[in-house]
């Protein structure tokens, strides 16, 4: 049987505040198969952006994983006990993350061209200029954007729908086996959020990543994971196929999360099989 591609082993977080300590990942243990979509939803506040942030050495400094363990396609890369921690290395060509502003990402003063090359070369060393510049059009093209407009565009000069699928573009130019997708279309209206959901499962799909999907719209969830994983004050509750868990779920937390949504019902057609 193959291992999942990401393992996480009773991941313990805590947060120092002026009140003291307090734990905001509580022991969890987590897994991404793969070419799997994972959904991570919950309120605010229940975990899902420490959990990611955490996998990919991305912490405030006032928070720290206390206890836990973490593997990548079958390699420690985390163990608190053991002293082991090589989860830096992960990002860029081993884990892409696309975050929830998208202009925030972008550095405001250079072209779109220079950051994909500033991607391309931090995450594989020196590449030639010819090189990186087709595979920047070529991974722009695949997110639906004109590589000749976008290339020498300043973030400023681009829509919000735009940004994020450049912000998508930077995540995955280097090619990363699992993507990781920090509500990262709570800042579009409700057409883009659509648009962008869709882009992200085609590309996983072409691309053979996996991807963890953090968000708090369940519609959405629907839509593009596999499987869901519900957390509540940094616990999993409920997790399992999505059919499974938004069609007949098994605990009230679940139950209360869809009937906050409006109009919410089970021949919608939003929960896929």
């Amino acid at each position: 049987m193959t291992s999942p591609l990401l393992e996480l082993e009773q991941l313990q977080i805590e947060a120092a505040c002026a009140s003291g300590r307090i734990v905001a990942v509580d022991g969890i243990d987590l897994s991404v198969g793969h070419g799997e979509v994972v959904g991570l939803i919950g309120e605010s506040g229940s975990g899902k952006t420490t959990i990611v942030r955490s996998v990919v050495d991305l912490l405030e400094r006032n928070v720290e994983i206390t206890d836990g363990r973490m593997r990548f396609d079958g390699e420690p890369r985390f163990d608190r006990s053991a002293g082991v921690d090589r989860r830096a290395g992960l990002r860029g060509a081993g884990i892409g993350m696309i975050f929830q502003q998208p202009r925030a990402s972008l550095d405001p003063v250079l072209r779109i061209e220079t950051q994909l090359r500033e991607v391309i070369g931090a995450n594989e060393g020196r590449v030639a200029r010819r090189v990186a510049r087709e595979r920047s059009c070529d991974v722009l093209a695949a997110t639906g954007l004109d590589p000749v407009r976008v290339l020498r565009a300043y973030p400023h000069q681009l829509s919000g729908g735009m940004c994020q699928r450049v912000a998508i573009a930077l995540a995955v130019v280097s090619s990363p086996r699992l993507l990781i997708a920090d509500e990262c279309t709570s800042a579009l209206d409700v057409t883009t959020q659509r648009e962008v959901v869709l882009l992200l499962r085609r590309l996983v799909a072409e691309r053979s990543m996996s991807m963890v999907f953090v968000t708090h719209d369940l519609m959405l969830a629907s839509e593009v994971c596999d499987r869901i994983v519900v957390l509540r004050s940094g616990r999993v509750v409920e997790q399992g196929p999505v059919a499974d868990v938004f069609g007949a779920p098994a605990v009230e937390y679940t139950r209360q999360l869809l009937a906050a949504v409006p109009r919410w019902a089970a021949d919608s057609g939003a929960v896929r099989t």
